[in-house]
């Protein structure tokens, strides 16, 4: 079993990556797991020009030669991914911000099916909770399954009486790390009622778009946009709620 930890944090030995290891000790005290750490201060990926030939064109003719081809296929191979960083100014750090929008392509084109969590860490006890939800909901544009997101406060003092207590991290760690191992050992996600409508409402809009744009030979190309294709792959789930999920997917185009 093979994890990707992607660390967003320009500190190489930092609070986030104190937190990372701590899951990988109680992850590996449950079986004999692999873990690889790719520190984005370290990578050669380049910013992104808001030029949009990824999305127009397809990301191969992005201008930018950079690591960001090696990092999707490190993504492929993993079997579970953990995203990390630190809390900076109520956000993601600028390197992990900028990983975010060099994968930008994928929010209209997923292909990350499979399970992961994050990680957050922050210094003064604010920020941390805010940046939970749009980090995790751009992942799960992307495929994923984030089954486990939190954050821990690690100030700078010692006696502070911001800093998480360590036995709250240690219970929160070995919770996670056994939830996330759980998920790896059952294999790709099943589909919620949520995640089939947001893909069915995509599908719809997909549909409607020149055929000539190169998301919608993606999604023909993978199958997605035929009539009975309820989700990227078999969401393994009963036809009540294929069916519900496809009331909600045009209850919310009606209303758009």
């Amino acid at each position: 079993m093979k994890i990707l930890a992607i660390m967003g944090s320009p500190r190489k030995k930092g609070n986030t990556y104190q937190l990372t290891r701590k899951v990988e000790e109680n992850m590996k005290q449950l079986d004999d797991v692999e873990f690889e750490y790719i520190f984005l201060k370290d990578l050669n990926l380049k910013t992104c020009l808001g030029c949009q030939v990824c999305f127009d064109k397809g990301e191969d003719l992005c201008p930018l030669d950079d690591d960001r081809a090696i990092l999707e296929e490190k993504i492929h191979k993993a079997d579970g991914v953990i995203f990390t960083s630190p809390t900076y100014v109520f956000n993601v750090s600028g390197l992990m911000k900028n990983f975010i929008d060099r994968f930008g392509y994928v929010c209209h084109r997923p292909r990350f099916f499979k399970n992961a969590i994050i990680l957050t860490t922050s210094g003064v006890g604010t920020g941390s909770d805010l940046i939970m939800k749009p980090f995790s909901l751009a992942l799960q544009t992307w495929g994923f399954n984030v089954i486990e997101s939190f954050d821990i406060i690690k100030n700078g003092d010692p006696n502070s009486k911001l800093t998480t207590p360590v036995k709250k991290v240690n219970k929160k760690v070995k919770k996670t790390a056994k939830k996330f191992y759980g998920s790896l050992r059952a294999g790709r996600p099943k589909a919620s009622i949520m995640s089939m409508v947001f893909f069915l409402f995509a599908k719809k809009n997909i549909k409607e778009v020149n055929p000539e744009f190169y998301d919608y030979n993606y999604w023909k190309g993978h199958g997605w946009l035929e009539n009975n294709a309820d989700y990227y792959y078999d969401p393994e789930t009963n036809l009540v709620n294929k069916g519900l999920a496809r009331l909600l997917s045009k209850f919310i185009g009606f209303v758009m």
